[in-house]
């Protein structure tokens, strides 16, 4: 979803800071005037209402259409009883305030019409509109502990004051974007009045995610406190807004911002470039960043009604696109992906051994460290631990400079990891104590055979072997152990610290209890964990294997490398499959494509062939690995150079692998793309056919967050319901006849085209 990341710009003038109110003892609660199943409302001594959000049977708040009705009875007491001088919202759940919108409710939107949604929007923001006219009389304070986000971060705007906890929970933004979607409950008014047209801009269409103090910096709350403190805190500021001592802070336009959203001129400025932006990092692929703007002028231009509006038209509009629904889906796929398949962890693994320091053992270090975990990095030499050290503090270094990390957090993952080299007589020691050691050594099975007798030896009975294999077979890889039950694959994509998929590869003796553990770790990581079958590639790699054949068969049939390039980025993709290619390492894609040649079952057999794939040895041969070696299909040499020529001394070994009659030059950009994404669909499909896969919504998963698979299309198997599996049928059978048996239809898509059953939902009609 990288692609959905803009930033529009930044207000230059400070901000003023606040004085925090004086702090009144906790009063003394009356009895509860009125209990619902989400809300509830007591009154203290002060005539402070404090108003409780607590979903049953939920771990976060949410907004649902029943929690919104049972709102709106809530405020309409609280500002008919006399006794009543203020209220707070407040939540019954620790570390949850409201993250956002419900779920099912969501769902349910998506499977609406224009007219429902738009009803819906209309709802919302009347209900906003109630509460914002309220605190004239009877104001109110949000406050804040845990995630305030798109309908909660609109509820709390609504609110005279807001107070948010420091907790590392607590985080305030309005993600809508990344579903597709706008804030559609008054986001787009209320944001910019509060801290500016150009932040609110950043915020809104990045889905950008603020810490307290950080928001509190940019006016977006008015007071921070420790979490404990939080509700007495809130009642005091309540008190002086009740008796007019503190007033909601009215923003003080400086030049630059009067002239942006005040004029003419400023606006035509500032949404300009808005959308120059938006379509450089989108390419037009995504509506909704369009529908903010539109609604954010709106209000500049015609005042909270006429934005209102147009916010709530194209809120609806949005809602009903297929870019919002694979959107969703990904969003749901990735929540479900939150749970653990193989149930709750006895004991989890708290210190983690990791063998060797490269960019690979680094990176599962750095992510492991920062979530509190122990972790012991060991690598042959004092080099390469420092090589891998540094990119470390490196990393942190840098999150730490753009306040995305705290000194003290920063700190404290620096120093849980602890280094070790051959040359430390006391390393065994160490690994001794070791939950999970997990290995990211040179990609050769003797070498793996090696590292799990070694570490057989050393680490307790229990501890889990895991290997960062990308393609060696795990069942192979513990055909040697002792206790084949504790090894496992747990194949991190690079970066690590970026890419945010992991896979977990059991086979078939993995004990149930090692799964889960190996899946818990990499949803403490942060990753989002699909787990797959023990296959030569595991599920992403084996895709990509015949999307990457196709790419060189495609080359070797005289199509240029700067067409294929640009023709998968205009399809969506973040990079062209020759600078994947390049990027990856052209030994490491020589690699994964060679792994997977061989006789079906076991291997892809036919499905791996159209193009003559020893040029990538030659290639190798040749030096060209890619951008690290200077030189790939791109000449890198010229570090300044934005755009990379075409390696001449590569074309000339692709001149010696030309294809004699296919001709590929002459086929527009849509169709290179198409056969490319086709091979990878065929596979795709093959996975799910065979078991490699769970279900279509995790093939979908692996493709997005492993390669980069356009999210706007909601990954292969969404893409497929999209187009229909009848048309996808229909292109292949002519890519077939034309090209071979490569692009043969997998049983499983026939069966699709056939009775009209898309992969994801209901039967279709």
């Amino acid at each position: 979803a990288t692609s959905l990341m803009m930033v529009v710009g930044r207000a230059v003038l400070p901000l003023l800071r606040r004085p925090q109110p004086q702090l009144l003892r906790p009063a003394r609660l009356l009895t509860s005037a009125r209990s619902a199943s989400s809300l509830s409302v007591s009154v203290n001594e002060q005539g402070i209402a404090l108003v409780r959000l607590d979903c049953p049977g939920e771990k976060q708040n949410s907004l649902s259409d029943e929690m919104m009705g049972e709102f709106e009875t809530v405020a309409e007491q609280v500002a008919n009883d006399p006794k009543i001088k203020a209220a707070v919202l407040i939540s019954g759940k620790p570390g949850s305030f409201i993250a956002g919108a419900n779920i099912k409710m969501i769902e349910k939107l998506g499977a609406s019409s224009y007219e429902a949604v738009h009803e819906v929007g209309l709802k919302g923001q009347q209900c906003m509109d109630e509460l914002e006219a309220m605190q004239q009389k009877k104001p109110w304070v949000a406050a804040i502990d845990g995630p305030c986000l798109g309908g909660g971060l609109e509820m709390a705007l609504c609110c005279a004051h807001r107070v948010a906890s420091t907790s590392s929970k607590t985080v305030l933004g309005l993600p809508e974007v990344m579903l597709g979607l706008l804030p559609g409950a008054g986001g787009t008014q209320r944001l910019p009045k509060l801290i500016g047209a150009a932040k609110a801009l950043d915020l809104m269409l990045t889905g950008k995610q603020l810490k307290a103090e950080r928001a509190k910096k940019m006016s977006l709350v008015d007071f921070t406190c420790d979490a404990n403190a939080l509700e007495r805190t809130a009642v005091a500021v309540a008190m002086q807004a009740a008796d007019g001592s503190i007033k909601p802070k009215k923003r003080k336009l400086g030049w630059t911002d009067w002239f942006l959203e005040k004029t003419a001129p400023g606006r035509s400025i500032m949404f300009g470039q808005a959308e120059k932006q938006v379509a450089k990092q989108s390419k037009g692929k995504y509506p909704a960043p369009y529908g903010i703007l539109a609604s954010v002028r709106a209000g500049l231009e015609g005042g909270h009604v006429a934005g209102s509006k147009v916010e709530r038209e194209r809120f609806a509009k949005l809602a009903t696109t297929p870019e919002s629904a694979a959107l969703r889906g990904l969003f749901f796929g990735s929540t479900e992906c939150k749970k653990n398949p193989f149930g709750t962890v006895a004991t989890p693994v708290m210190t983690m051994g990791v063998l060797g320091a490269g960019l690979m053992g680094a990176g599962i270090a750095e992510v492991s460290a920062t979530k509190s975990m122990r972790v012991l990095l060991k690598d042959r030499d004092l080099k390469g631990l420092s090589r891998g050290e540094a990119q470390i503090t490196g990393n942190l270094g840098k999150k730490l400079t753009k306040n995305r990390l705290t000194k003290y957090a920063h700190d404290t993952a620096v120093s849980r990891i602890i280094g070790l080299t051959d040359a430390h007589a006391s390393w065994k020691r160490h690994f001794a104590q070791a939950d999970m050691v997990i290995e990211a050594v040179f990609e050769e099975m003797g070498v793996k055979h090696k590292v799990v007798a070694e570490m057989e030896a050393i680490v307790g009975d229990k501890c889990i072997i895991a290997s960062n294999t990308s393609t060696l077979p795990i069942g192979e890889i513990a055909s040697v152990a002792k206790r084949p039950q504790n090894i496992v694959g747990m194949h991190y994509f690079s970066p690590v610290d970026k890419m945010p998929l992991l896979e977990v590869i059991p086979h078939a003796g993995t004990s149930k209890e090692v799964c889960a553990a190996a899946v818990d770790v990499g949803i403490r990581q942060g990753k989002t964990v699909i787990a797959v079958k023990d296959v030569p590639g595991f599920y992403v790699n084996r895709c990509l294997g015949p999307f990457l054949a196709e790419a060189v068969a495609l080359i070797q049939q005289g199509a240029d490398p700067l067409n294929l390039n640009s023709a998968l980025t205009d399809f969506g993709m973040p990079v062209g499959g020759v600078t994947l290619a390049d990027e990856v390492g052209i030994d490491v894609s020589r690699h994964v494509v060679n792994n997977l040649v061989g006789e079906q079952p076991k291997f892809l057999g036919v499905r791996m062939e159209g193009a003559d794939l020893t040029m990538l040895d030659a290639f190798v041969e040749a030096g060209f690995l890619g951008r690290k070696a200077g030189k790939g299909f791109f000449d890198y040499s010229d570090k300044q150079a934005k755009v990379k020529p075409i390696n001449k001394e590569a074309l000339a070994i692709i001149d010696k692998f030309r294809h004699p009659s296919k001709k590929a030059d002459t086929l527009s950009k849509p169709e290179l793309a198409e056969r490319m994404v086709l091979r990878f669909l065929i596979e795709a499909v093959h996975c799910l056919e065979t078991g490699v896969i769970r279900n279509a919504r995790d093939g979908d998963i692996g493709a997005v967050f492993g390669i980069g698979f356009p999210p706007f299309l909601g990954g292969p198997f969404m893409y497929m319901d999209k187009l229909g599996a009848k048309t996808v049928v229909e292109k292949l059978s002519v890519l077939q006849k034309e090209h071979g048996d490569q692009f043969a239809p997998p049983k499983l898509l026939l069966e699709h085209a056939q009775s009209g059953r898309p992969f994801h939902g209901p039967a279709s009609a």
